[in-house]
């Protein structure tokens, strides 16, 4: 006998009738959020996949959504945050019975070409695009008619629906940390300009935190990186050249952290006894690094299953209150930093 959970199992385990699990299922406009909710959460504990192909029967959909990362192959796959975004759209979208086409660029160097395997044919039902680099496409696929969910920033000029950890609140996070750590000259690895909007949203958070503290933002000590290691390095090594270096670094990703802090170890300067680490992300390897890194946690997993949650919810005709959906960030003070020994 098969013990794969079926439709009447999985309205067991949700305390529903087996019609109120179809009616899920089909994206019924009239099924409640609190039964929606547990009917999902049933069918997520259980391992269920409706048939794809008889709800796409049913309805004339594609039952696939595409998810669009415009970045090239290389790092959109070895980048953790990509990745835990990917996979929570992933729990969110087999919940309901949807597969996912994933597109990354097509061409190095050029975001737009991730975009183009839909521009110009009908394969999915609704896109979720990444808009960390590559945003300037955004108006085409509008234009292509398909319902689509930002994960970042669209841009002020275009009235889409998007979904984006709070940039503001975790640099904000940062900098308090590091200030109560008695941290005066602290400086910024700022990331690539594609990624200005977040970037910018993080950089508001590091200027809110040093007015609270009722300081001056050391903008001598602002640097840019492109989100590798190799770049937080060579950033590093232009900050600790200065006249005056920083006490702490704080880089606005975890993979320029991790650069910032083989520079230091390079110089021979103690970790984090003489400069304080701070990065943005928190992968897999802030916690392994010697010293781990403190983070913030985007909790991108929760970032991915929600703008997937709100795409189906548009697909199904219930658009969501707001356009904008802000997800908290957490940080994680780890070994990384430390109280400021040097003098005011």
């Amino acid at each position: 006998m098969s013990n794969r959970p079926t439709l009447r199992t999985v309205a067991a385990e949700a305390g529903v009738s087996h019609q109120t699990v179809s009616r899920v299922i089909n994206g019924d406009p009239t099924v409640t959020d609190v039964v929606r909710d547990r009917v999902q959460s049933a069918m997520r504990r259980m391992d269920y996949r409706p048939s794809a192909g008889a709800r796409a029967l049913a309805s004339g959909r594609t039952e696939v959504v595409g998810v669009v990362l415009p970045h090239n192959p290389g790092f959109a796959f070895s980048n953790d945050h990509l990745i835990r975004l990917v996979r929570g759209a992933d729990q969110e979208l087999a919940a309901r019975g949807y597969g996912l086409l994933l597109s990354t660029n097509e061409v190095a160097a050029e975001p737009a070409s991730a975009y183009r395997r839909f521009v110009q044919r009908r394969q999915v039902d609704g896109l979720l695009v990444e808009a960390g680099s590559g945003g300037e496409s955004l108006p085409a696929l509008r234009a292509a008619g398909y319902p689509t969910v930002v994960i970042g920033y669209p841009g002020d000029d275009l009235d889409l629906t998007c979904v984006h950890p709070d940039d503001e609140g975790g640099a904000y996070a940062v900098t308090q940390h590091l200030l109560a750590l008695g941290h005066r000259r602290i400086a910024v690895v700022n990331g690539p300009a594609e990624n200005r909007l977040a970037m910018a949203a993080r950089l508001r958070g590091v200027h809110r935190a040093f007015a609270d503290a009722r300081r001056a933002v050391p903008d001598d000590l602002v640097e840019h990186g492109d989100f590798t290691a190799a770049s937080g390095h060579a950033a590093a090594a232009r900050l600790m050249a200065r006249a005056d270096p920083p006490t702490a670094i704080f880089a606005f990703n975890d993979g320029m952290a991790l650069g910032v802090q083989r520079l230091l170890r390079e110089q021979g300067r103690a970790l984090p006894a003489d400069v304080s680490v701070a990065g943005f992300d928190d992968t897999e390897a802030a916690d392994l690094v010697d010293p781990a890194l403190t983070s913030v946690s985007m909790h991108s997993v929760d970032v991915g299953r929600r703008a997937a949650q709100i795409l189906l919810d548009l697909l199904d005709g219930r658009p969501p209150a707001q356009r904008e959906t802000v997800m908290p960030c957490t940080l994680k003070v780890r070994a990384s930093t430390r109280p400021c020994t040097a003098a005011d």
